[in-house]
């Protein structure tokens, strides 16, 4: 049987490349990797979407969205705001079922990527800033791809209620050895964490857990039981499950579509009810939304 997680050593013989090189990866390319204890480990399967996610010269078309007639077909992040959009377009457009696979924003990419879904919801903050998306879009598409904004939401980090702990930075966390719940390897809020870690500038991290979770709801409801005591996660959830929430970085949360599919009916349906008023209304009353830009259509290339 494979091992299901490769050292750095084993990483760069299954990609038969020299091992210094997978550091190169791991900081310009994202090979999807996480650091235990100091040591770098690569999920195998991540491994080859890794590899599937940047091969060059795909075939163009679309069969397999071509025979999803009646569907619209949604990959990617999980948000709260996206949930109610989804209820509005099924109370609306009858005839077409919308579909969400909450995966997560790289394999929402991967999805797209590979014709299998019609709109990619992705929050992946770009190598070497502070903006979001353009650059994984740019590396995974080129020009035939469109983002529009959805939301700008409020990433932070969740706490149980009246904070106890009296946290106020990453690094009590750390100093009070507080058990944290991670985000899968691939998500956006993941990707944030990387980069949160590396800010930290040392060996030691709050993030060097086996504890993780597939959604934002997930890691409130592992903080609100006690099983964690702090997470990455929106403010939204924090607020809904009654729990203390410390911002870090406002994230933007965009649609990605690709080009020649981005005047399909289902497709042009959806981005119409993105300044509907119960949208607005909703995220009026859910707490660190901003909808200011949703429908905004950004450049890419």
């Amino acid at each position: 049987m494979s091992k299901p997680f490769l050292d750095t050593r084993e990483a760069a013989q299954y990609l038969g490349i020299n091992e210094k090189q997978i550091y190169t990866l791991i900081n310009d390319r994202k090979l999807p990797g996480t650091k235990i204890t100091g040591k770098w480990l690569f999920p195998r399967h991540l491994i080859d979407r890794w590899v599937e996610a940047h091969v060059a010269n795909v075939p163009e078309g679309h069969p397999f969205l071509d025979r999803a007639q009646g569907l619209l077909l949604i990959a990617g992040s999980d948000d709260l705001l996206l949930s109610r959009l989804m209820s509005l377009y099924r109370e609306r457009f009858p005839n077409t079922i919308p579909l969400q696979s909450k995966a997560g924003s790289t394999e929402g990419l991967l999805a797209l990527k590979r014709g299998l879904c019609h709109i990619a919801c992705v929050h992946l903050i770009n190598p070497g800033d502070d903006d979001y998306n353009t650059s994984h879009l740019r590396e995974n598409f080129g020009d035939n791809v469109i983002a529009v904004v959805f939301a700008r939401r409020q990433q932070g980090i969740i706490l149980p209620a009246g904070n106890p702990e009296a946290i106020s930075c990453l690094n009590d966390i750390i100093e009070r050895d507080i058990r944290w719940i991670s985000r899968k390897t691939g998500t956006g809020t993941r990707l944030l964490q990387d980069r949160l870690t590396d800010s930290l500038g040392s060996g030691s991290s709050p993030f060097d857990t086996d504890l993780t979770s597939d959604s934002h709801m997930e890691v409130a409801l592992a903080v609100h039981r006690g099983d964690a005591g702090a997470g990455l996660g929106i403010e939204a959830v924090a607020a809904l499950t009654g729990l203390d929430f410390l911002p870090l970085s406002e994230e933007r949360f965009d649609l990605a579509i690709r080009k020649d599919i981005f005047f399909s009916d289902q497709v042009q349906d959806l981005l119409g009810l993105l300044r509907h008023g119960e949208i607005r209304k909703v995220a009026a009353e859910l707490r660190g939304y901003d909808i200011s830009d949703a429908g905004k259509i950004l450049a890419v290339a």
